[in-house]
């Protein structure tokens, strides 16, 4: 009885390791959508897709804080499209999450030398809480992240690259939501801190395929060769036209209110992954 009881704390003391507790401190810009009728969106017939042809590895990742989600079975929230994209459905079972949790979804649209597809995640989120969460791909092989967690797929051969071919009748990159209504889509309502595209596997893989390790989310993303974008929403309170820190300067335009907010409340008692992020977007000014 007491060996086992010595195995639990053991355990317990090992997990609350790895499993680090952070808490928020907003400063700087945040991108703050209301969820009724507001997005900002990349066009592309000025700037064409994020990725180039024949991008092989890439790294897509986001910090988001949502205020609610869909409550219905088969809606889904969009946080932002195009090649790669991530949103938030109504509770599933894939998810595994609490009643307090939303359900994040996540995928990129893939292509190869004879097959075209579509691959995606889903994982629990906290809702009214700083979330991290980002897709991986390199050699045919997806990983991906949310909070202090990471986890891949199995190789898929046939498709090595991400796609520059038809991704049907929407390719304009958006944020938020679509430009018209769809149905059973509703728009993001909460706030964004950044969002990087990278050419570049930028995590290492766990070994196993589908078993989760632990993962230190970057507390800053700042510019280098491999991006291709990037946005850290830091511009005066009230602005309306994002800039894209990477050298190819891709501007996201806000619409229907869509702009940059100086402050975010949240609750005393809401302690998430990120207390370290706000500190160090404060510092690093």
């Amino acid at each position: 009885m007491i060996t086992n009881l010595k195995s639990l704390l053991i355990t317990v003391l090992s997990l609350s390791l790895v499993m680090p507790v952070f808490s928020f401190q907003p400063s700087g810009g945040i991108l703050s959508l209301d969820g009724i009728d507001d997005y900002a969106v990349h066009p592309f017939e000025e700037h064409g897709y994020l990725f180039p042809k024949n991008t092989r590895e890439f790294t897509v990742e986001m910090w988001f804080y949502p205020k609610s989600g869909p409550t219905n079975h088969g809606e889904n929230t969009i946080i932002f499209t195009q090649q790669v994209y991530f949103g938030l459905s109504a509770n599933r079972a894939e998810c595994k999450s609490g009643v307090s949790q939303l359900c994040c979804y996540g995928g990129a649209y893939l292509e190869g030398e004879t097959a075209h597809g579509v691959s995606f995640f889903y994982a629990p989120m906290e809702r009214n809480r700083w979330n991290y969460v980002a897709i991986v791909y390199k050699d045919s092989t997806f990983a991906f992240v949310y909070n202090n967690r990471i986890k891949r797929k199995s190789k898929f051969g046939v498709m090595d690259r991400v796609s520059v071919e038809d991704l049907g009748n929407i390719k304009d990159f958006f944020v938020g939501g679509y430009a018209q209504e769809m149905a059973r889509t509703i728009r993001f309502h909460g706030d964004i801190d950044a969002i990087r595209f990278s050419r570049t596997a930028r995590y290492d893989f766990p070994d196993i395929p589908w078993f989760e390790e632990p993962f230190d989310p970057p507390h800053r993303f700042v510019r280098d060769r491999d991006t291709v974008a990037l946005w850290n929403f830091d511009e005066r309170e009230g602005a309306t036209r994002f800039q894209d820190e990477s050298k190819n300067k891709r501007m996201l335009i806000g619409m229907n209110g869509a702009s940059i907010s100086s402050a975010l409340d949240v609750s005393p008692e809401s302690t998430s992954l990120t207390t370290t992020w706000g500190k160090i977007k404060s510092r690093s000014r």
